[in-house]
This record gives C-alpha cells, structure tokens and sequence, in this order.
C-alpha cells in the first residue's frame, strides 16, 4: 500500500502588507533590511497607490495625477528619505500674481501673495512616481505582489490569514493595513469583528482627496509667466470647473494641474463635455494658448482602491485620524497603516512615512502578556534633570548616557525655539489651500505633532549611547523616561501661549474673529488635543526605551 503524500505546508511570511503605496512600500523596505520575511499585496496593477505619475508623450513631462508637495521645514521624513534614495527636488514654481476668477462674466483679477501661494512647497523631479519605484527597487525579488485584492482576514491565533477574491489564503505572523481607513472598514471582512469602536474610527477617518479629480494640461512651454503670471489661480464662482490652478511645469515645457471644482456626479453627468469645459476656463484664465494642450485626467472618486463609498458621498474634509487607529488589534498582529492613520502628516507623503515608521517600530518589539501603562506627568509637571535617579550612575558608559540624555533634551530645547515658526508655516499652509475651520486647533496640533514626531526620531539616534538595558523597569515604566520628558516642561502652555500671541497680530486672521480671540470652548477643546497628542507621544517614547532593554511590550 502506497504511502500517503503530505499536504504541502502553505508559506508563513513573518509580515504580510496590504497596500503598496507609499506607507506600505516604505515599511517593506524598513522590514527587509532587518531580515523579516515580507510579502507586499496590491490589489491595483501598479505600485504607488495615490503616489501616480504619467508621462506626457507630447512634451516629454512626467505629469503627478496624485500628491505632488511637499514641505522640507514641516515633513523631515519626506525630506530625508529623498535624500538617501538620492532623488532630485525642485521648488513649485509660484513667482509672479495669482488669478482670482469670482464673476464668470468678467476678466479674472490679478493679486500678489506674498511667500507664495504654496508656502515653500516642493515637488519630486520626474515625479512621485519615481519615489515609489525607487523603494521597490530596494525590496527582495518576489517581495509584491500585484493585483492581489483581498476581501477578507481571519485571525487564526498563532497567524492571520488573508484571503484574496481568487487564489489560496497568504499565512502571515502579522498583518498590516496600509489602506485609507474608510476602504479597510468598507471593503474588508474580519473574523472575529473588529470592536465597534474601531470600526466607527475607521468610518470616521475622511481619505485626503478621495473623491476629488486631478487635470493636469500639458504645453510646449510656460506661456503664462511671459505676462507674470504664476500659474496659479482660483475660481469661485458657481459654474467654476477648476477650482484651484497651479504650474505643474518640468524643465522647459509647460504644464498647468487644477483640481476640478465638480462633485463626482457632476463629473460623471459632464464626462463628454469635460475636455471642452476645461479648456474654455484656461482660456478665460490665460488666454487662447490655453485652448491647444494635452489634457491628463484622474478621478480619484472611481478609483475602487481609493475612494470609499463614504468619501464619495460626503463633503470634503481632512483626515484627523483616532489615535484607536494606532493601536494594534487582535493581540498586536494586526496594525493599521496609510497616511491617514498618522499624527503628523495625515493625508500627505510625510503621513505615510511617519505611520510607516511607527508600524516599523512596533513590529519589531517584543510582544508579552502584560500591556505597559503610559507615562502620565503631564509636559507642565515633568521634573527636571537633577532629579531623576538614572542620572546618578558612574563609570564610563554612564557618563555617555548621561551625555545622550543631554544631547536629547538640547535638541528639544532648540525644536521648542522652532515651534512658533512651524506654528505659522502650518497655519499659513491652511489659510492658502482655502481652509477656513478651526486654523488655530489644526495647525497647533500639527506642530504639536511634528515635534514629537522629530523627538521620536532624535530618541531612535541615541537609543545605544543611553544603553536602556541597563536601567530598572518599574511597572512598565522605564527608569529614563521621565529624564527624557523632563525638557518639555511646561510645553503646552508654551506653544499655546505664543500661538495666541501671534493670531493677535496676524493681518491673515483678521477676517476670522475666533481665531484672534477664542473663547472658552475652543481654548478648553485645543487644551484636550494637545493633552491627547502629549500622552500618546509619551507612552510611545516609554515604549520605545522598554523595546530597547528587552522588556516585552503590549502595543
């Protein structure tokens, strides 16, 4: 009697990542080059998600369907991962008067912004494009896997399997969702079910520019700056198709990108006659040279891996993700990922950085029974320096760490100097993109966030000088961490103070009373954001130190 044959034992991969846009391509790097076995799932049939570049065969461009900006004072992570890929920036072009079109009837008028009406932002040569084949190109062979799109996870204890619309199940350790949150909640089934609250975060958490559609019209040069003009323009009239024009120029040719003013029912009800309606208003803008490009159309809103039924339905609004989505579920083997998850960044490239960083971070922790408690002292209260025992050590090494622990809490010192400006540059970000709510509680949080997103960076540098291992863990509390927060004394109050201050003499604010003097309510709702942002940057940094001596860690 013949011998039985065994059943083939499906693969385990340590990591399984769904999702190669930025924040999953960016992770999969992270993870690769610390040895995990990874495998990059992607329901599209191309890399990048929103990251999506098309050439323009007519004038050689390379034309950004998706993000395009970025900002090197406020997004270091976009910044510095450039530079180590060795991929060429350049400035979005903005010198020159922007058009304002608010009568169709009439000629558009001219006005100066000054700094630009893009605040210094910059742009990847050749594209976004360029950076997602670039982190790619770094991943092991066989790493992704294209059009693979999954429909449901099953937690089966020791792994997750996921399991695509065709093919076998893929077995990994962990899972990640390097989705936008609403498509995770919309599209993906969970046994067991995520908690209720998880799922009403996820369908919370608006997709930055979901539903919203590119054009970019491509010429044989920049005609429009011989007269002045720097390409920039807004419409705000009714019957506006483009909302908001910008130079999307590379190298000698020219290019102008909008975002179409039109809901995704109106597109849809217009499609015919979209080109024309196009070219009509580029013509009012800048004249008949306008009438004769090439025109290059993305509609994020029929992107089924994009826009989610919840996105496409209601308003626009930016994502301001529950901190419930940075936590793991299902015993620390599932993570959501994607830019909308982040604290710092959300909706941008340097959001799926900082998410990416994060998830890197925590996959590569220890995982226990127990979970660590977060550090409560609030920023006002934080002791100062002298005080801490683990200061009080000798020897050689000691002497280093205690040199660590002052070389950290010096960068924090020089990064509270910063924070007023970054302050400014956030909230003059909002008031140029035409925002209008709640300036001074977004852009507040932002620098909030941007700074412990900057700290948690500096604390990753020196983790081997400050030699955690060597310091006591008292109820999941390590021994360095309240020398480490000790430098934000009195943060809060600092940067809310000095941001009051600047809004009272702030011509830009002018027209916005609440702003200049916000009332009980808003000061009691921006005290409890940056309360919020202090005690989720300091559990992280607790937990960081505990990762780094061996502690096991619930996350």
């Amino acid at each position: 009697m013949a011998e039985p044959v065994p059943l083939p034992v499906a693969r385990m991969f340590d990591v399984a990542i769904v999702g190669a846009g930025l924040c999953g391509l960016a992770l999969a790097r992270q993870l690769t080059a610390r040895g995990l076995e990874v495998v990059l799932l992607e329901a599209r049939e191309r890399l990048g998600g929103r990251m999506h570049t098309r050439h323009c065969a007519a004038t050689g461009q390379s034309i950004d369907l998706g993000p395009t900006w970025f900002w090197t004072e406020t997004e270091p992570r976009i910044t510095a991962l450039l530079g180590e890929l060795g991929l060429a920036s350049q400035p979005q072009a903005d010198f020159g008067d922007a058009l304002w079109l608010t009568d169709p009837n009439q000629p558009p008028e001219r006005r100066i912004h000054a700094g630009g009406v893009h605040v210094g932002a910059r742009r990847i040569e050749g594209g976004a494009g360029r950076l997602a084949q670039a982190l790619a190109d770094d991943l092991p062979p066989g790493t992704v896997r294209l059009g693979v799109a999954l429909h449901a996870l099953r937690d089966r204890g020791a792994f997750i399997e996921l399991l695509p619309a065709a093919g076998h199940a893929i077995r990994a350790r962990q899972a990640v969702l390097a989705l936008p949150p609403r498509l995770v909640g919309e599209r993906l089934e969970f046994d067991p079910p995520l908690p209720v609250a998880v799922q009403d975060a996820l369908a919370a958490a608006p997709t930055w520019m979901a539903a919203q559609a590119k054009a970019v019209t491509t010429f044989a040069t920049p005609f429009w700056r011989a007269a002045g003009h720097s390409g920039n323009a807004f419409v705000r009239h009714p019957q506006a198709v483009l909302g908001e024009v910008f130079d999307a120029s590379a190298g000698d040719a020219g290019a102008l990108g909008g975002f179409i003013a039109l809901s995704p029912a109106q597109r849809e009800n217009f499609r015919r006659g979209l080109p024309i309606l196009i070219d009509s208003q580029l013509a009012q803008l800048y004249g008949p040279e306008a009438q004769h490009g090439q025109q290059h159309l993305q509609d994020w809103a029929e992107e089924a891996w994009t826009c989610s039924a919840l996105d496409r339905s209601g308003p626009p609004e930016p994502p301001q993700a529950n901190p419930l989505l940075r936590q793991p579920q299902w015993a620390g083997r599932l993570f959501f990922g994607g830019s909308e998850t982040a604290a710092h960044g959300a909706g941008h490239m340097e959001g799926a950085l900082e998410a990416a960083d994060r998830i890197a971070h925590a996959l590569c922790r220890p995982q226990p029974a127990g979970a660590a408690s977060a550090p409560t002292a609030a920023p006002h209260s934080a002791p100062g320096l002298a005080s801490h025992p683990a200061l009080h050590l000798a020897g050689a090494a000691d002497g280093q760490r205690v040199e660590a622990i002052g070389a950290f809490a010096a960068s924090v010192l020089a990064l509270r100097g910063l924070a007023p400006e970054r302050y400014r540059l956030h909230l003059t970000r909002l008031l140029s993109s035409q925002q209008s709510e709640q300036l001074t509680q977004r852009a507040l949080l932002a620098t909030a966030d941007q700074i412990y997103s900057e700290s948690l960076a500096r604390l990753d540098h020196l983790l081997p000088t400050l030699d955690a291992a060597r310091s006591e863990v008292v109820h999941s509390r390590h021994a360095l961490t309240a020398a480490l927060l000790a430098p934000f004394e009195g943060w809060n109050k600092g940067l809310l103070d000095a941001a009051l201050s600047s809004n009272g003499t702030s011509c830009a604010l002018s027209n916005f009373e609440l702003e200049h003097h916000p009332d009980a309510d808003m000061l009691r709702a921006i005290t409890l954001d940056l309360a919020a942002a202090w005690r989720e940057f300091a559990f992280e940094l607790n937990t960081r130190l505990l990762a780094a001596s061996g502690v096991a860690v619930s996350v």
